[in-house]
Parts: C-alpha cells; sequence; structure tokens
C-alpha cells in the first residue's frame, strides 16, 4: 500500500494490530472511550469543593504536579514504543495527548479558581478547554489569554511541555504510520 493510496479504511487499519477494518475500528474504541471519560470528569469534578479557591501557591504546585506526572508517563510511554512498537502503545501515546489537554485545562481553570483576573476571558470550563486546545494547536485567537504572572508562567510551562512532550508523541506516532504504510 503506498502512502498516496491511504484511505480512511487503512487509516483505522494501520493504528491497530489487525489488518481488516472491522478490528481497525475496534482501535478506536479505548481512546474515544477514554476521551469521554476524561470530559466527564473534568466537567463533573467540583473544583471549587477541593478548597483551593484562594490558594494559589496549592493550586500551583498542584498544577505542577500533574505536569511533571504528565511527563513521566509520556516519556515513560514512547521510550517503550520505540523498544517494542506495540500497537497498544500507540492506544496509549492517544491516550496521553488526551489527557494533556484535559490536565492543562484543569490548570486553567483551577489558576483562574484561585487567583481570578489571572486569565482574561477565562470564565468557566469550556473556556480552559478552549484556550488549552488553541494553545496546545498553537492557533491562539487572543480572547482568552493571559494577563497575571502566574497565568503567564503557566502558559510558558504548557508552551515548553507541547515542544517536548507532544511533539515526543506526535513525532513517535508519525513514525509508526510511516512505517505501518510503507509495509
Amino acid at each position: 500500500m503506498s502512502s498516496q493510496t491511504v484511505n480512511a479504511t487503512d487509516w483505522t487499519a494501520i493504528m491497530h494490530t489487525g489488518s481488516a477494518p472491522q478490528e481497525g475500528r475496534q482501535g478506536w474504541l479505548r481512546p474515544g472511550l477514554t476521551l469521554i471519560g476524561l470530559l466527564l470528569i473534568f466537567y463533573a469534578f467540583p473544583v471549587g469543593a477541593i478548597g483551593l479557591s484562594g490558594r494559589t501557591v496549592s493550586s500551583v504546585v498542584l498544577i505542577l504536579l500533574g505536569v511533571a506526572c504528565l511527563a513521566w508517563g509520556i516519556t515513560a510511554q514512547v521510550r517503550r514504543h520505540l523498544q517494542d512498537g506495540s500497537e497498544a502503545d500507540v492506544q496509549s501515546l492517544i491516550m496521553l495527548l488526551e489527557l494533556v489537554a484535559v490536565v492543562f485545562a484543569s490548570g486553567y481553570y483551577l489558576l483562574e479558581l484561585s487567583a481570578p483576573g489571572q486569565m482574561v476571558g477565562l470564565e468557566t470550563r469550556t473556556d480552559a478547554l478552549y484556550f488549552t486546545l488553541s494553545t496546545l494547536t498553537t492557533i491562539g485567537y487572543g480572547d482568552v489569554h493571559a494577563a497575571g504572572q502566574l497565568g503567564r508562567g503557566m502558559v510558558i510551562v504548557q508552551i515548553v511541555f507541547d515542544v517536548v512532550f507532544v511533539a515526543a508523541i506526535v513525532a513517535t506516532l508519525s513514525g509508526h504510520i510511516r512505517a505501518r504504510v510503507s509495509r
């Protein structure tokens, strides 16, 4: 199969161990359900109930702890994929990308709750998710933006994180897809 003739059905087969298109579609079930679960948790978790409102230092430490755990998880998963090349690792990498978006969105929302005014235009969880995804994809419309030093610091952390860790995931997935297409 040449890289010029890959269609949507082939794409799902490439991302899964089986070669039949029906098996490939099942390969997206776990990441899809993970995304739904993460979004449910993101929107349902009572952030204000954990008592961090007004406690900026505690919020920042919690955010940085989440980012550090993500960095460790991504590093371990990319390393494992490069050593083994397992298809399950591909699904895990995709789920880690989903988790990156939810962790940073939670962080921005928590930052705005604990230190209002750090993020202009960020009032809801959807605003936080929107800002996270526009920063992750480097679109940056400007309607939501960091105004305070903590907000700007967190955006810097996300940008560096994206350049290092998200780029590693994307490069690993791209290499996997190229290898599958060339077979």
